[in-house]
């Protein structure tokens, strides 16, 4: 493990990128699972991508995901996924640490994707487990097993069983993190706070280095506070600012602040309600906020509701974002 993050009552400023001891940093704090962006005729716009990392990173992230689930990799080729991977990390020029999704329901392709994401230099992966059929707890054991195996980089596991189907059991992930030195942490994106608690007591019995990181907005918070490493969090992606202040705050022990930040999240949360696919939702905020050409999606994600920009226009006033709306 590469450094370790200290949590509760010991609250340890953050440092992007940096060191403590000559210790870097392991993954903390707030990191984007950052939205795909495409031309109006639905094509990868790299350049676009790159300017829009830059407005993330100039907020004082922590670190970014790219290729996760509002990254769009489901709509992507491998081909695409890789160059939009490897352009993306040439960019980001280690100003902050990257982390990659390698999701896929084929185990070749995953190892394919997390060996070139470690070529690249990213500094993790995150693994869905496979989707489209459900897994028995030693299948799922294997499929993580046999990730973690084939690369030396820090493996994230990704809890999303609203879209995987099923919810990895509490004694599956202690297993996996007492086998598995580099299987460094999971993203918990579940509805049930409890799990989340049940994560942390139990796996940092075995591996008190083990990072959970919250996903839903509103457990941003409240995770913090029974020792979660930080979040990767929806809103971040277009509202970054509002997230990195309420987790500095936290760990500055500036509870206030924490709560004034946690409550202006709590307005964003209609941005799940506007589109069943919510990543189509914050790719239109990221370009109303931040550019002034249309947001692309990807056939059948062009269509989408009537009113979504009109919603989407309205929840940025409501927040009244430090920089320039445009509408």
């Amino acid at each position: 493990m590469i450094g370790k993050i200290l949590f509760g009552a010991m609250k340890m400023a953050a440092l992007p990128n940096g060191s403590r001891g000559g210790e870097r940093m392991s993954f903390h704090g707030i990191i984007p699972p950052v939205v795909t962006l495409f031309d109006e005729a639905g094509n990868l716009d790299l350049e676009l991508n790159r300017r829009y990392l830059d407005k993330l990173i100039s907020q004082n992230i922590h670190g970014i995901l790219l290729m996760g689930s509002s990254g769009e990799f489901s709509s992507l080729s491998i081909e695409e996924r890789k160059l939009y991977v490897r352009e993306m990390i040439k960019h980001i020029r280690g100003r902050v640490k990257v982390m990659v999704g390698v999701g896929h329901t084929a185990l070749k392709e995953v190892l394919e994707l997390t060996a070139y994401a470690e070529e690249l230099g990213a500094d993790g992966v995150l693994v869905v487990s496979p989707y489209y059929w459900k897994l028995t707890d030693e299948q799922l054991y294997r499929f993580y097993s046999t990730v973690a195996s084939h690369t030396e980089l820090q493996v994230f596991i990704y809890n999303i069983p609203q879209l995987t189907g099923q919810n990895l059991p509490v004694e599956l992930i202690v297993n996996l993190a007492k086998k598995h030195s580099n299987i460094s942490g999971i993203k918990e994106t579940v509805g049930d706070f409890g799990h989340i608690r049940q994560v942390i007591t139990e796996v940092k019995k075995v591996r008190p280095d083990f990072l959970v990181f919250s996903a839903f907005d509103e457990h941003m918070l409240p995770a913090q506070m029974i020792g979660t490493a930080g979040s990767i969090n929806g809103s971040a992606v277009f509202a970054p600012e509002i997230s990195v202040d309420l987790y500095e705050a936290y760990q500055k022990g500036d509870l206030a602040e924490a709560q004034r930040n946690h409550q202006l999240i709590s307005k964003l949360m209609d941005v799940y309600s506007y589109c069943p696919t919510f990543f189509t939702t914050m790719k239109e905020a990221v370009h109303m906020r931040w550019f002034d050409t249309a947001a692309g999606h990807r056939v059948p994600f062009d269509v989408y509701p009537s009113n979504l920009r009109e919603n989407v226009r309205n929840l940025l006033k409501t927040i009244e974002t430090k920089e320039g709306v445009q509408l």
